[in-house]
């Protein structure tokens, strides 16, 4: 697969490959590893995994050993749920007749959600918290696995848009409307960072996610949890904002290869809720109360200081990245992930009535 901005060259490329090599040129590429492209005619590209979700939910969910449930699920995991190894099975012969129990694949299924979470960030929360269980998970564990599973069957189609014209971003929509990063609103690159703090039960670490955004779209994100027990909130999130500069800068070197771009981006924000870890990055001075920060995460404040990055408060509400570092409430997940994912043609759906169509055209039916 490839790309280009000028038809010359495109041309010249494909001469150049065909005579070193037999192939076939396909034209616009349509499908790649299970994903969906659709080339808008306004120039928008929208990636989904549909069909790959659509290929999980029946080898997973389909045979699963347990009541069908017809009810609608709003939020990947129950709200209640509390991941911790206290529900492991106590060995892994005991977690082998769960699995019979309930005709699941728990490390199978879990690995087939991780790589669907690349384009369904909506999940990415609940498969960081399942996949700790993978070797002996207990029957919680078992039965939230079936949750996920249920809500991606009540939300199949979502994928991931990229705009020609910005002003079609609902997250440029909400940079905008916000009063605090309002600049920011024509941006093309920038990252949101967030993080929970003391939330794993198991270990007191913290819940990080950072979200990617090139072109009004989510190019790369993670939930994660530093290996730092962090003191306060404020640590959490200077922690997490570490690991967003990491990856924003990897991406930034990436883009520049692929843009042929010689000039570095300087000042690439930095979105955070946390005004104390703002504080923490923009300053070299240590109090009692940071001095204890390993070297390492000091890195934001080197990136802020050499004016690669900048960063920007923005209030808890229009906070994206909160989406994977906790449990949200139905009406809240369903508000992020509107943001942050289009709905998509239900190609099954579609194809067939367009086939109803002929049919019934070709019957002299009326239409």
């Amino acid at each position: 697969m490839y790309y280009g901005t000028k038809e010359f060259t495109l041309k010249q490329f494909e001469a150049e490959i065909s005579a070193r090599f037999d192939l076939t040129l396909m034209g616009q590429a349509h499908w790649y590893l299970s994903t969906r492209i659709t080339q808008h005619a306004n120039f928008d590209i929208t990636l989904d995994q549909s069909r790959y979700c659509l290929s999980i939910i029946r080898r997973y969910l389909d045979t699963v050993g347990c009541a069908n449930v017809t009810r609608e699920h709003s939020t990947p995991l129950p709200l209640d749920f509390i991941p911790s190894a206290d529900d492991n099975s106590v060995d892994e012969t005991a977690a082998g007749v769960l699995s019979s129990e309930f005709n699941l694949d728990f490390a199978s299924c879990v690995g087939a959600l991780i790589y669907l979470a690349l384009s369904r960030l909506d999940i990415s929360h609940a498969v960081n918290k399942l996949a700790k269980f993978t070797r002996r998970p207990g029957r919680k564990h078992f039965m939230a696995l079936v949750h996920v599973l249920r809500y991606l069957r009540d939300h199949s189609y979502l994928g991931i848009t990229y705009y020609s014209d910005l002003d079609r971003s609902a997250i440029a929509r909400l940079l905008t409307n916000s009063d605090s990063v309002s600049a920011l609103g024509k941006e093309l690159f920038y990252t949101f960072c967030d993080s929970s703090w003391n939330d794993d039960v198991d270990t007191g670490r913290s819940t990080g996610s950072y979200l990617i955004i090139y072109m009004g779209g989510v190019v790369d994100h993670s939930s994660n949890m530093p290996d730092p027990v962090a003191l306060s909130s404020a640590e959490a999130e200077y922690n997490e904002a570490c690991l967003a500069c990491m990856a924003t800068s990897h991406m930034v070197m990436f883009l520049n290869e692929l843009e042929g771009n010689k000039q570095p981006r300087l000042k690439i924000p930095l979105i955070l809720d946390s005004k104390s870890a703002i504080a923490m990055g923009n300053s070299f001075r240590d109090t009692k109360h940071t001095r204890h920060i390993l070297r390492r995460y000091h890195y934001v404040r080197e990136a802020v200081d050499a004016g690669r990055f900048q960063l920007y408060w923005i209030k808890t509400d229009d906070e994206l990245a909160d989406i994977a570092t906790k449990q949200t409430p139905g009406p809240r997940h369903n508000l992020l992930t509107s943001i942050l994912l289009v709905p998509v043609v239900d190609l099954v759906k579609h194809v067939k009535a367009a086939f109803a169509k002929i049919v019934q055209y070709k019957r002299g039916d009326s239409i």
